[in-house]
C-alpha cells in the first residue's frame, strides 16, 4: 500500500456541506479533472462508490440540489487543474485525501501541505475553525 496523505479540517460550528462546496469552488477549487467529474451520489450513505462522468454531462446545480442541506458531499477537487484528491464534506468537518499529482517539499517523501492550505486560504479565513490536521501515513 502506498503513502496516504490527507488534510482534515474541523469546523467550530456546523455548516451546510453544499455551501462549503460552493465556497471552495468560488475560491479556486476545480471539480473538473482530465475532462471528468468524480463524485459520490447523494444516496451513497456509506458505500463510497465513486462515480465518474464526462464534465460536459455533469450539472453542478443538479448535483448540489440532489443533496439535503446537511448531507455529506463527496467530490474530487483539484487546484491549478492538477493537484488535489477526494473531498468529503460533512456539516462539522471536511477531509481531503491528497491523491492526485501530490505536491512535495523535496523529493517524493514529504508532502507540501502548505501549498494546499494556501490554495484554500480564502475559504479558511471565511469559516470558523476548531482544528486543521495534516497527516501522512507511510
Amino acid at each position: 500500500m502506498g503513502m496516504q496523505v490527507s488534510i482534515d479540517i474541523n469546523f467550530a460550528q456546523e455548516y451546510s456541506p453544499k455551501e462549503i462546496l460552493k465556497c471552495l469552488i468560488n475560491n479556486g477549487g476545480n471539480i473538473y479533472y482530465q475532462n471528468t467529474v468524480t463524485y459520490l451520489s447523494s444516496n451513497d450513505i456509506d458505500d463510497y462508490n465513486w462515480l465518474n462522468i464526462d464534465m460536459n454531462l455533469f450539472n453542478l446545480d443538479e448535483f448540489i440540489n440532489s443533496h439535503n442541506i446537511m448531507d455529506k458531499v463527496g467530490i474530487v477537487m483539484v487546484y491549478d487543474n492538477e493537484s488535489g484528491g477526494n473531498l468529503l464534506i460533512y456539516p462539522n468537518y471536511l477531509s481531503m485525501s491528497l491523491s492526485i499529482n501530490r505536491r512535495y517539499l523535496s523529493g517524493e517523501d514529504i508532502p507540501d501541505f502548505n501549498w494546499y492550505l494556501k490554495k484554500m486560504s480564502v475559504f479558511l479565513r471565511n469559516i470558523k475553525l476548531s482544528s486543521i490536521q495534516c497527516e501522512t501515513i507511510y
